[in-house]
């Protein structure tokens, strides 16, 4: 459902916007995570005329995330203070944020565009009199998604032998050495003992 504002309802002070957000509106990239519940978005419009109008506010709510190293999911509280610039989408100058090209593993933090947007205005089109801050929000929410989600700074990962979940505790894999394993390991086998599979028998003296 978009979350559609006509600019001829902002006055000149600003328009005060509330909204809540369900989960089923705001489509996230599956490894961005799912929302739980419901986004609540507020701030406030403002518009100098009919071709540019601006939103700043903020957004709050739950995500689910998938954690990077031991692969659970988890809840991760969103808080983040954003803005956006809404212009004629027949302006020439204009291109949607959403149509530019993102660099792989560092598209949160600086967007690659081609050599033809390199000069565009990142604005957000008015369409008949009319925004919709739906998109604006959800690719800022998407901006916003850490670029590896841990569960816990301290989360222990997953074992590299038999992939146990090393937080719920330590697997046979990780066992610590002990006293005796240790003596073994440090016992000198002589170099005239031939190890068999059944038993060591000293090697023949060369006559």
């Amino acid at each position: 459902m978009p979350l559609l504002i006509n600019l001829v309802d902002i006055p000149s002070e600003g328009l005060p916007v509330q909204y809540e957000v369900q989960a089923s509106e705001v489509m996230l990239p599956r490894d961005d995570g799912k929302v739980v519940g419901f986004l609540n978005c507020s701030g406030q419009v403002f518009s100098t005329d009919d071709h540019l109008a601006n939103f700043r506010g903020t957004l709050t709510g739950k995500v689910i995330r998938e954690c990077v190293r031991c692969l659970m999911r988890f809840e991760e509280d969103v808080s983040l203070s954003w803005d956006a610039e809404f212009r004629q989408s027949n302006e020439s100058s204009v291109v949607p944020v959403s149509s530019k090209k993102m660099k792989k593993g560092s598209r949160r933090h600086n967007a690659a565009i081609d050599e033809e947007d390199e000069h565009a205005i990142d604005a957000y089109p008015i369409q008949d009199n009319q925004i919709d801050l739906l998109p604006a929000l959800q690719e800022h929410l998407i901006l916003a998604t850490p670029l590896q989600p841990l569960c816990d700074e301290n989360c222990s990962g997953l074992c590299q032998v038999c992939g146990a979940n090393l937080n719920e505790g330590v697997c046979g894999c990780c066992l610590p050495v002990t006293e005796s394993s240790s003596l073994i390991a440090d016992t000198k086998i002589p170099m005239n003992i031939k190890i068999s599979r059944h038993s060591l028998s000293p090697l023949p003296e060369e006559v």
